[in-house]
C-alpha cells in the first residue's frame, strides 16, 4: 500500500542524510516540513525552529503532519547535548510529540551496531531511542544504516583530519585496522529512506543498511588516499596506546579526530549483508570508490 502524500516532518534535515533526503522528498512529490534549530531559508521546505530537547517546540513542529522521519542525533556529546539528551531522550520527546498531534508513522534512523549494551554508549543511546519508538504506538519502521558519506560532515571527514595531524607519509590506524565498516553513500540512503515512506509493507520492522560492500578500516584509508591522490604508510597503532593517547587529544584539541567512546565503538563490526540494499529496496548502491570519486571534490575540500 502506498503512503499518501500528507506532510512529512524531517529532523536533522540540514545534516549530511538530510541534505540528501529532502531533494529526494521533494523530487517524489511530498510535503516537507523541516525542524531546524536556528530558523532559516530552505528551498521547496517549510522550515521550523525547534529543537529535540525542547519539547513544545516539537508539539509546533508535529502539528499537521501524517509522518515523521527522525535524522537527529548526535555522535560526540557536547555540553548539555549528551546522548542521553538526545539520542535518547530527545527521541521519547518527539515520540511523545508526534502521537499527540496524531502523527500516522514514524520512521527512526538509527545505527547499525545499536546495542543494549550500556558499555557501548553512543550505539546504546540509539538502541533506547530505537525502544522509544518500538514502544510508541504509532506505525513505525527503524533503518539502521552503516556509515554514511557524501558531500557534508560525516565519517570520511574524520579520515581526512587523522590523516592532515599525523606525520607527514604516514597514516596512523587503530590497532591493525581490522574494524570491518560496509559506507553507504548518502544519496541511496535517501533512496531507501524514500522508498519506506511510500510504502507501509516497510512498517514494524528493522531494516539494516549497508553498501556492496564490507570492507576493513585499512581498507577505508586506501580507498580515501587513492581518491586524494596521496600517498602514505599504514601505521598500526595498538590500541592500548591509543586509549592513553585519545584522552590526551581530547584536552589539547577542541575537535580530536578520535574519541574514547568512538574507540570503544571500533569493538564492533559495523556491517550487515552485502545485499540489504538490493534484497529489501530494489536497487544496487553505489560502489564505495564510486561514491568517493564523485564526492572528490568536497574531500579535498575538507
Amino acid at each position: 500500500m502506498t503512503s499518501e502524500r500528507g506532510m512529512v516532518l524531517v529532523t536533522g534535515g540540514t545534516g549530511l542524510l538530510g541534505s540528501h533526503l529532502t531533494p529526494e522528498l521533494l523530487g517524489r512529490g511530498c510535503r516537507v516540513r523541516v525542524l531546524v534549530r536556528q530558523k532559516s531559508p530552505l528551498g521547496g521546505v517549510e522550515a521550523v525552529p525547534g529543537d529535540v530537547t525542547e519539547p513544545a517546540s516539537l508539539e509546533r513542529a508535529c502539528a499537521g503532519v501524517e509522518t515523521v522521519i527522525h535524522l537527529v542525533a548526535v555522535i560526540r556529546e557536547k555540553g548539555s547535548y549528551t546522548f542521553q539528551a538526545v539520542n535518547h531522550q530527545g527521541t521519547v520527546n518527539l515520540v511523545k510529540a508526534a502521537r499527540q498531534a496524531g502523527v500516522r508513522r514514524f520512521i527512526q534512523v538509527g545505527a547499525l551496531g545499536a546495542t543494549g549494551d550500556p558499555a557501548y554508549r553512543y550505539a546504546h543511546s540509539k538502541w533506547q531511542g530505537e525502544e522509544a519508538v518500538r514502544s510508541s504506538g504509532i506505525s513505525w519502521a527503524i533503518v539502521r544504516p552503516s556509515v554514511i558519506y557524501g558531500r557534508g560532515f560525516g565519517f570520511f571527514n574524520r579520515l581526512v583530519q587523522s590523516l592532515r595531524l599525523s606525520p607527514p607519509f604516514l597514516a596512523p590506524m587503530p590497532g591493525q585496522g581490522r574494524a570491518l565498516f560496509q559506507p553507504v553513500a548518502a544519496a541511496d540512503m535517501a533512496r531507501c529512506i524514500a522508498r519506506v515512506l511510500e510504502n507501509h509493507n516497510f512498517d514494524g520492522r528493522i531494516y539494516e543498511i549497508g553498501g556492496p560492500r564490507q570492507i576493513t578500516y585499512a581498507g577505508l584509508l586506501d580507498a580515501l588516499m587513492k581518491v586524494l591522490g596521496v600517498r602514505r604508510i599504514k601505521v598500526p597503532v595498538p590500541i592500548p596506546l591509543m586509549r592513553m593517547a585519545v584522552p590526551i587529544m581530547g584536552a589539547v584539541l577542541s575537535d580530536p579526530p578520535v574519541t574514547p567512546v568512538e574507540l570503544k565503538q571500533l569493538e564492533l563490526n559495523n556491517v550487515t549483508a552485502a545485499d540489504s540494499i538490493e534484497k529489501n529496496f530494489g536497487f544496487r548502491p553505489r560502489d564505495l570508490e564510486q561514491g568517493l570519486w564523485e564526492i572528490r571534490d568536497y574531500l579535498r575540500s575538507i
